[in-house]
């Protein structure tokens, strides 16, 4: 038995149990959990209502694959706020492990096997509340064998609402307690060195607070402890922790400071800070050299992006240093000019990083690069001179525009993403808000044409005499098909280019209206884009649209090879399920290939993801290489998306 004198400083918790951080539920697959352990997680979990249960820990993406009828399941690991709020399961089933997702009121789970009394607290021979006490006990650690049913849930969120719970007396035998939902946990005694960013402490314990117990609570920051203890309950838990000010609490949980025994050797400078903060104070700059790690605080899912921070010996003396608050080992020198377009652009210390240069920010102007790095995650900074010494910048990729060394008449492209609506299927039928657009048949989407036509804004007119039907495109592009033939006509300014060959005729329409298409050749002749969720059961439509710079191919070239290239600031990585219409140039001869049913010479550029410039936005390289005639070489350039033409120049090239 734990004596009282020990257990007044677990009394001092103080702070909102409903606060505490033990991460958080996600929709994705990288859901964090934690195994089974009869501790925070339940090995076992009642359902108290049909469940659907799924592949992986995503509702929004997977369809259910069933549903489980009330029964008990095994847990294999889950997410640790099951009693608060929905909350994912990996469950063992007949079947294979699969997961399910609950709302506390709809469980029910076996409490804990042990808990730790924090007060006096009464026992009673049965659970009423008319009952004299048989006894009180002092805190302790006292053995449970039973509860009320979902003792753990408070349909109020009320963290003082009281539980009955059955224990087990070495001279009553078993006995009934009742507790306040805050107070029905463990306590563990260990001892942590732990970083504090920003943290309310509190030396009052929680259940004696009174109306007014500000004076209880502090503020701390930028500041090391040693936490000496955990109190875990199914709302989550308290620290007890060791201040100059003697023990106190605190619901967050700090960050690990572990015992480290490296080296790093630096070629650039290392900033050494007072704490693991950019914001605790001037840093000492150390030159380049080794540092040897005594101590480091490891990058956590709560602050991923902070990256490692390392408590480090120096030349120079003691401090904390963390390579995303310093300049980057493996920068590249760079000479490239950048047209700032954009009203502002901030000016920073460091790349990647959210620590501004002295709050500089230049306007609209050209400047040159010294030096450019890229991120992890494929950003790419560049470094200048400025009137405040060196700062890195990333760019506006709507506004800022950049030429490559060598490269200035490079063409510009600017694309962006032209959202034109989702589409849901039920019972077979797809449906844009009231209209019916199209079907599934034998697993395959059709669409009424001429109904998403005009979401890509195209004009439909026909049939003509030949039964043909014809979408034109205000830029001037337009293409004719005709029910049953597996071809199309495209047009660019009314005339006729070129003859594509589908991989599906039209269908006649029930409706005597345009022929229906498939997915694919909608894709192909509208230039669309398509996103289509599992089990179709809804298609997001969009389509890229670009906006080009100044196409000025050269006249003359020596030798017989005809380069040309463009940077093209467009969208990024599709959607897992999207399936993405990107700008498409080709070259061929006019003489040979305009009136053919495909580009038989005709050249293609290449594209290369050069960087990125945010998680939206990146920059290609969009070159090609098309071998001339000696002589005069007449030559035509299309610009497509899809089938879809967006632009088409004739010129001529003399190849000497």
């Amino acid at each position: 038995m734990r004596n009282k004198s020990t257990l007044a400083f677990l009394l001092g918790i103080g702070l909102s149990l409903a606060a505490a951080v033990h991460g958080y539920a996600s929709e994705y697959a990288d859901t964090p959990t934690e195994p089974a352990d009869a501790v925070r997680i339940p090995r076992t979990l009642s359902l108290l209502q049909d469940t659907p249960y799924y592949v992986i820990p995503n509702a929004l993406v997977n369809k259910a694959e069933g549903a489980f009828s009330p029964q008990t399941v095994e847990v294999i690991e889950a997410e640790t706020r099951w009693a608060e709020m929905p909350n994912w399961w990996k469950i063992r089933t007949t079947f294979g492990d699969r997961w399910i997702k609950t709302e506390p009121g709809n469980i029910d789970v076996p409490p804990p096997s042990k808990i730790t009394l924090m007060e006096n607290t009464p026992i009673y021979a049965k659970s009423g509340t008319q009952l004299q006490p048989s006894a009180v006990l002092s805190p302790q650690q006292v053995e449970v064998v039973g509860a009320e049913k979902q003792w753990f849930y408070s349909p109020k969120h009320d963290e003082n609402e009281l539980k009955w719970l059955k224990i087990r007396t070495s001279w009553l035998g078993d006995q009934w307690i009742r507790l306040p939902l805050k107070q029905i946990g463990s306590y563990y005694s260990h001892t942590k060195k732990k970083y504090y960013g920003t943290a309310e402490f509190s030396s009052v314990p929680l259940w004696n607070h009174s109306v007014d117990s500000s004076a209880s609570r502090r503020q701390i920051r930028d500041q090391i402890f040693t936490e000496t203890g955990e109190f875990q309950t199914p709302l989550g838990s308290f620290y007890q922790v060791e201040t100059p000010d003697g023990t106190s609490w605190t619901h967050y949980p700090g960050e690990f400071v572990a015992e480290a025994n490296e080296t790093i050797t630096r070629r650039q400078s290392a900033p050494l800070y007072p704490s693991p903060s950019p914001y605790s104070g001037k840093p000492n700059v150390a030159a380049p050299q080794s540092l040897t790690v005594f101590e480091k605080i490891e990058a956590t899912p709560v602050r991923s992006s902070e990256g490692t921070w390392y408590h480090v010996r120096a030349n120079e003396g003691k401090g904390w240093f963390n390579p995303k608050y310093a300049d980057p080992e493996d920068a590249k020198p760079d000479n490239t000019e950048i047209d700032l377009q954009s009203d502002k652009t901030w000016l920073y210390q460091y790349p990647d990083s959210t620590q501004l240069l002295n709050y500089g920010v230049l306007g609209p102007q050209k400047i040159h690069t010294s030096s450019a790095w890229t991120a992890p995650n494929g950003v790419r900074w560049f470094q200048i001179p400025t009137f405040l010494g060196n700062a890195w910048i990333n760019l506006n990729p709507t506004r800022d525009r950049l030429q490559l060394p060598g490269r200035e008449q490079d063409m510009q492209i600017s694309g962006e993403i032209s959202h034109k609506g989702a589409i849901y299927k039920t019972d077979n039928t797809l449906t844009f808000g009231d209209k019916k657009v199209g079907y599934e048949r034998d697993s395959e989407l059709f669409f009424h044409s001429g109904v998403v036509a005009k979401m890509y804004q195209y004009t439909v007119s026909g049939p003509d005499q030949e039964n043909v039907w014809t979408f034109a495109h205000p830029s001037g592009y337009s293409f004719r098909i005709k029910t049953g033939e597996k071809k199309a006509v495209i047009s660019w300014k009314s005339e006729p280019r070129r003859s594509v060959i589908l991989s599906a005729a039209p269908v006649a329409s029930t409706d005597q209206e345009a022929p229906d298409l498939r997915i694919d050749e909608m894709r192909t002749l509208l230039g669309a884009s398509t996103e289509v969720m599992p089990n179709h059961s809804s298609v997001y439509l969009s389509s890229a649209e670009y906006t080009l710079g100044a196409f000025n191919p050269p006249t003359e070239v020596k030798g017989n090879l005809l380069q040309l290239s463009a940077l093209c600031y467009d969208a990024g990585s599709p959607q897992p399920n999207e399936v993405g219409n990107r700008l498409k140039i080709y070259v061929y001869d006019r003489s040979s290939d305009a009136l053919s049913d495909s580009y038989a010479s005709a050249a293609v550029a290449s594209e290369e993801l050069l960087f990125s410039f945010d998680m939206y936005r990146a920059l290609y390289d969009l070159s090609l290489k098309k071998p001339l005639q000696p002589g005069v070489n007449r030559l035509t350039a299309v610009f497509k998306v899809g089938e879809r033409i967006i632009f088409e120049q004739d010129f001529d090239v003399t190849a000497r």
